[in-house]
């Protein structure tokens, strides 16, 4: 099976695949598609991906190459989690509110907030699953 991701095609039934795919990095156009998709701001964009605003200002401006590994790593850790967000929440409008907002199950914090450490990213998405299975979040 093959799951667009940032408007990009990943093979995600095959996790070497996968994993072969993001080792080699993703091309730097997801950068944007993700931008697009999540609604965040180049500031907030930068933060999530723990990127310093002349890189990411720099990753803007290239065109036709690749990402670091360790980039399309965490740009595909929040993208999934932006998925997972609209496909719990039923929507894309929802899910973006939703992402937004600060949450009870993670005391009151923003979820977007916590996308920038792999900590964060496993709270939210255990967030996301209680909710996906009727737990009181």
């Amino acid at each position: 099976m093959v799951t667009a991701i940032a408007g990009l095609p990943l093979p995600t039934a095959d996790p070497l695949e996968l994993h072969a795919t993001l080792r080699a990095g993703l091309p730097s156009k997801v950068v944007a598609a993700l931008k697009q998709q999540t609604g965040l701001s180049d500031a907030d964009l930068a933060e999530v991906l723990q990127l310093s605003d002349r890189t990411f200002a720099r990753l803007k401006s290239a065109r036709a190459h690749r990402l670091a590994s360790d980039l399309s790593d965490r740009l595909y850790a929040v993208a999934t989690l932006y998925t997972l967000a609209e496909q719990v929440l039923g929507d894309r409008a929802t899910a973006l509110e939703w992402m937004n907002a600060p949450q009870f199950g993670l005391a009151e914090v923003t979820p977007r907030l916590l996308l920038s450490t792999e900590p964060g990213r496993q709270q939210v998405r255990a967030l996301l699953q209680r909710i996906e299975h009727g737990f009181l979040a």
